[in-house]
């Protein structure tokens, strides 16, 4: 099994940042009306513990965004874990890998006509190339320049 970790630019990292700090608040603030207010009037109690739930559940998700996003290369399988959300590519479908090099981009195209953008480390395409070429040997390897047929 080998691990590739997200490599996130940084404005996605702040971004994240943002949703992470508003859902916290978003959530505390819910926690606070939730003491504050009479509980006898059932909709808005109702409503701050949904809203202090969701705001809670995306707190956590904006994080395992950033500490569990990789992908995973194991028993034939492409894993792409982004924060709890778990996709996977079967390697043989895999047709080619092809290193965009103005762009710098590693980009795998599979069977059905359709491709996906590697988010890694410029310095880890080389084994995540091998680590596929690994599990098939058939996934044919490119170099391009942009705009170059």
């Amino acid at each position: 099994m080998k691990k590739f970790r997200f490599q996130y630019s940084p404005i996605v990292w702040i971004l994240v940042s943002i949703i992470f700090v508003m859902c916290l608040l978003g959530f505390i603030w819910n926690i606070f009306n939730l003491t504050e207010y009479n509980p006898l009037n059932t909709f808005r109690f109702v409503s701050y513990i949904l809203l202090a739930v969701i705001t809670f559940g995306l707190t956590i998700f904006s994080i395992s965004l950033l500490v569990f996003g990789r992908y995973v290369i194991k028993n034939g399988q492409l894993y792409t874990y982004f924060g709890f959300v778990r996709s996977k590519i079967n390697i043989g479908d895999i047709v080619c890998i092809t290193h965009f090099k103005k762009s710098d981009k590693l980009v795998i195209y599979l069977k059905e006509q359709s491709y996906s953008v590697i988010v890694i480390s410029k310095d880890n395409y080389n084994n995540f190339v091998l680590a596929l070429r690994e599990q098939n040997r058939e996934i044919l390897y490119d170099t391009k320049i942009d705009g170059e047929d």
